[in-house]
């Protein structure tokens, strides 16, 4: 049997939700037998000679891969004989993500290995503003036809590029300077104590061990990566985000029981065409376009 490892980073929990899905599409579909390997501070260094299929996973961060997962990655050792994939995710479509995995395709041609596909999926936004259901199931949706995609790819040795060039490489190492943001911010976070119910749930969840208890009181120190899972997961919405507190986004996304509802249709862009939800148009069409040229009339 085949074998495949997913790395990944997950902030808030989306990145797992998307490594979970790949997994169960390549052990159903492709008999692939899955690995998931969660990165965090402490996290060992993978193996990968056993593996047949290695994909790369993370949230998207400022147009860059989050600093911990470039930390990670400069430990591993790529065997050339391997397939590899990057798999993605951001809460918008915008051009700039293309370019954030610069850091690991320079790893991959350190080890003279070869990219197979990468593939930029859509999950809601943990910071900024919430997305409401109907929209989570929208892109949940695309994202289904995007896996359909990928496995397709996958199984036929199709070769999958992102569009990008020079410029959007100089923008990407421009917002590379949102990584001096967390730990700067990071002496402006704050608990209320009101609300806080010394769960302990951001200290124990934190993937750079950030925060700190001293004297019954919860201290963050200068290791924040600003993935907000602290604060997306507070169950009582005790933390304040010091100078990005008017962005914060507090509670997990029911993502099964938005995918599973038949009250939410997932049809958010047919009524909301103006601003920001404009953008994703374009990705939607052009996923759309593969998916009926691989799958339309092929009983698929």
């Amino acid at each position: 049997m085949l074998k495949a490892v997913i790395i990944y980073f997950s902030g808030t929990g989306n990145t797992h939700f998307l490594a979970t899905l790949i997994k169960d599409r390549l052990n159903k579909e492709i008999l692939y037998e899955t690995d998931l390997v969660s990165i965090d501070s402490e996290t060992e260094v993978v193996d990968l000679n056993p593996y047949d299929l290695i994909i790369f996973s993370y949230p998207i961060y400022a147009f860059n891969t989050p600093i911990i997962f470039d930390k990670y990655l400069k430990k591993l050792k790529l065997p050339s004989d391997k397939k590899y994939y990057i798999l993605k995710q951001s809460g918008e479509s915008l051009s700039l993500n293309n370019s954030s995995s610069y850091y690991i395709k320079r790893k991959l041609r350190k080890f003279k290995v070869k990219l197979s596909g990468e593939y930029h999926f859509l999950l809601p936004y943990n910071i900024h503003f919430r997305y409401e259901d109907e929209f989570v199931k929208e892109i949940y949706n695309y994202d289904q036809k995007l896996l359909d995609i990928f496995i397709y790819e996958l199984k036929n040795n199709i070769d999958r590029k992102l569009k990008s060039n020079p410029f959007i490489y100089l923008d990407s190492l421009f917002f590379k300077i949102q990584r001096l943001g967390g730990p700067v911010n990071s002496y402006f976070y704050k608990i209320d104590y009101s609300k806080c119910i010394n769960c302990g749930l951001c200290l124990s969840s934190c993937p750079t061990k950030n925060i700190i208890k001293e004297n019954d009181k919860y201290k963050f120190k200068n290791k924040c990566i600003m993935c907000m899972r602290c604060s997306f997961n507070c169950p009582k919405d005790a933390i304040n985000i010091g100078m990005l507190n008017g962005w914060r986004v507090n509670g997990k996304y029911d993502f099964n029981r938005i995918i599973n509802s038949n009250e939410i249709k997932g049809e958010y862009l047919k009524y909301h065409q103006k601003g920001f939800y404009k953008i994703f148009n374009k990705a939607f069409k052009n996923i759309n376009e593969i998916h009926d040229k691989y799958f339309k009339n092929k009983g698929e």
